[in-house]
């Protein structure tokens, strides 16, 4: 009797399993599992789409980016300005990003993307790169969370690091990889394509 419980609880269990296919499971990008669903404050976001920052000629791998909406959208006009729970993942797939590149990369983005608001900005950004006070190494975690009426959320390897007021950041924030000069075409590309 214990066996046959036991071979239907099993069998059941398979055929729940395929019938929730990998969604529920979520997807795998260079061997990492990206959850297709995150809760922020009560709050449950969608994943939008994921994709491999690459850099240099040779397209190293850097890290996978993954794009979390409450009201998941693929117009980067919206993914930019859209004033609603969203956030970027950020999983390091090389050995090491120095804090330097880290921080040079960012103060590119914003520039490049942002450069009329860069004033009014200015500060702001000064303490977002205090934050990256450390090396990022494979396996780490950058997560960028913009919660509105709070700011943007700065998590890295685990650590809350503190909050960045002001939705014109955020939205300078998320233009980096969504605006006018994204740092990765082909990784936008990607997230915007729902991979």
């Amino acid at each position: 009797m214990k066996k046959r419980t036991a071979l239907i609880t099993g069998v059941f269990a398979l055929a729940l399993c395929l019938i929730a296919g990998p969604a529920a499971w979520g997807k795998s990008v260079a061997g990492v599992e990206i959850p297709e669903k995150v809760t922020v404050q009560g709050k449950e976001l969608s994943l939008v789409g994921a994709g491999i920052r690459t850099k240099t000629i040779f397209r190293v791998k850097v890290y996978i980016g993954a794009l979390y909406m409450e009201n998941p959208s693929r117009s980067r006009e919206e993914i930019i300005s859209s004033d609603q729970v969203k956030r970027m993942v950020m999983h390091f797939l090389y050995k090491k990003v120095g804090k330097e590149k880290i921080i040079e990369g960012w103060n590119e983005g914003f520039e490049k993307n942002s450069r009329d608001r860069m004033k009014a900005l200015k500060e702001r950004i000064g303490r977002f790169n205090s934050f990256f006070d450390s090396d990022l190494k494979r396996g780490d975690e950058v997560l960028l969370t913009y919660i509105p009426g709070t700011g943007t959320e700065v998590t890295i390897k685990g650590e809350k690091k503190g909050v960045i007021e002001g939705k014109d950041f955020a939205d300078a924030l998320f233009a980096i990889w969504f605006g006018p000069h994204p740092a990765d075409e082909d990784m936008m590309e990607e997230i915007l394509a729902g991979k």
